[in-house]
């Protein structure tokens, strides 16, 4: 009985490296049938704790890859978020280039435009014939 007591108190405190001290009084059939009862009933519960725990642990395991794999994940968005940033820089300079391109095409289908350009040309005759 003492044994039994030493060993439970073991697997309460989560040691399972006397299993085989419990296994043999499930087994010693000079024991009374109700510690031996008693011994493979913490028997079944190791069992079951240490199928949680190897389960639990594969689960962990499988967070920490889900989260190696949403850090990759997270710094291939943060290049490509980069890199869209450019790009989008490079637009806007485009777009200006092609508004300022627009309203140069407008000043110089002015009419306005057109008659500073032909007094210009007038000028520049006059001053060619002086010459």
């Amino acid at each position: 009985m003492g044994s039994l007591a030493a060993t439970c108190e073991a697997i309460s405190q989560g040691q399972f490296e006397d299993m085989d001290q419990l296994f043999g009084i499930v087994a010693d059939e000079t024991l009374p049938v109700d510690i031996r009862d008693l011994a493979e009933t913490f028997a079944g519960m190791v069992v079951q704790i240490e199928a949680r725990e190897f389960h639990a642990n594969q689960l962990i395991d499988e967070l920490k890859e889900t989260q190696r794999q949403l850090e990759t994940a997270q710094q291939a968005l943060r290049s490509e978020n980069t890199d869209l940033k450019q790009r989008l820089k490079q637009l806007d300079v485009t777009f200006d280039e092609q508004q300022a391109e627009q309203e140069i095409r407008e000043i110089a289908d002015s009419d306005y435009f057109r008659d500073l350009q032909q007094r210009a040309k007038s000028l520049r005759s006059r001053f060619k014939d002086k010459g």
